[in-house]
């Protein structure tokens, strides 16, 4: 079997589009297809500031490197800077740090390595006795302290846009983990594309320019372009029930039937969004901000029966005191 865009022999067949291709086109469209999706939804342009967040897994170096990439094309771009959220979890993020510190100092990225302990007050490790009291599990701690300390750190930097590496796989994870809950809001609050709106510019927009990019798709990436990924799996996923874990297991059994099933998720997301955002354009009376309140603590915004946003809200339930 022959890559059909030349004559080398072929290292992988793409099911959805049955294409064939060598190791150097399979970079290639990957490499396309992230420049795509970036100028199909107008992410970000040559002149602003691009801060990219790294956990030092192979999602955020292929996105970090790509961004890199796109913009050192054009002289006017200044310089790619990247945000690591240390958790504080011992013998797992220790692995993905160096990852990270190894790959910026070779790309010339100038790392912040931001820690859970300096800027919540405890660390993951030691917040986790405390969960079964609030009936709540590690990954809604770790990913509300995460957001905010990223959004606060690219403001820091003065960043335009804060760019994620969420692939094909999360985006449609979260669409149908939102379905499942019945959660139109959320769903409207994570569109693919990243691209958020906020009157307040309290939140830095984000983007997903991986959010075509199926999983399976970003470790072939990295094991081609010789970038290392890490092999520590995170200690807590498997210790709690996780929603996101069985749509996961769902979707991908669903995948080996129907190999277009996370493509169509991902455009029924779109639509869905569309489609309600023409019905909120058409109701002059709606304000999606009208009753936004702010943190009386860290002046962030929150709902509107809120005096805490959940991140202060979450200090102050685990006696974080900083």
């Amino acid at each position: 079997m022959k890559c059909q865009y030349c004559s080398k022999p072929a290292v992988y067949h793409r099911k959805i589009s049955n294409e064939t291709v060598c190791k150097e086109h399979f970079c290639t469209t990957i490499e396309n297809k992230i420049r795509k999706t970036v100028r199909k939804y107008n992410m970000f342009s040559p002149t602003e500031k691009i801060v990219v967040g790294v956990s030092g897994g192979k999602d955020s170096l292929v996105l970090l490197y790509n961004v890199m990439k796109l913009q050192q094309r054009y002289h006017e771009s200044p310089p790619i800077e990247a945000i690591l959220i240390d958790e504080g979890i011992e013998g797992y993020r220790y692995e993905s740090t160096e990852i990270a510190k190894q790959m910026c100092r070779i790309w010339n990225v100038k790392l912040h390595i931001v820690k859970f302990k300096e800027n919540f007050g405890k660390s993951l490790d030691e917040i986790i006795p405390k969960l079964p009291n609030l009936k709540i599990n590690a990954c809604t701690i770790c990913g509300t302290v995460r957001r905010h300390l990223l959004n606060k750190k690219a403001k820091s930097l003065q960043a335009d846009k804060l760019a994620i590496g969420h692939n094909l796989d999360d985006q449609t994870e979260t669409f149908l983990q939102n379905i499942v809950r019945n959660d139109l809001k959320r769903i409207l609050q994570h569109p693919p594309n990243g691209n958020i709106t906020d009157p307040d510019s309290f939140f830095i927009p984000r983007v997903k320019p991986l959010m075509q990019v199926p999983e399976a798709e970003i470790s072939r990436y990295c094991y081609y372009m010789d970038i290392p990924i890490q092999t520590t799996p995170c200690p807590y996923v498997e210790k709690f029930f996780i929603l996101r874990k069985e749509i996961q297991n769902f979707i991908n059994a669903l995948e080996d039937q129907s190999a277009e099933i996370k493509y169509n998720l991902l455009k029924m997301n779109e639509k869905i969004i569309d489609h309600t955002k023409i019905e909120i354009d058409q109701d002059t009376s709606f304000d999606p901000h009208d009753h936004r309140n702010f943190c009386i603590k860290c002046k962030s915004p929150c709902g509107e029966k809120r005096k805490l946003c959940y991140f202060c809200e979450l200090k102050e339930s685990l006696n974080c005191n900083i």
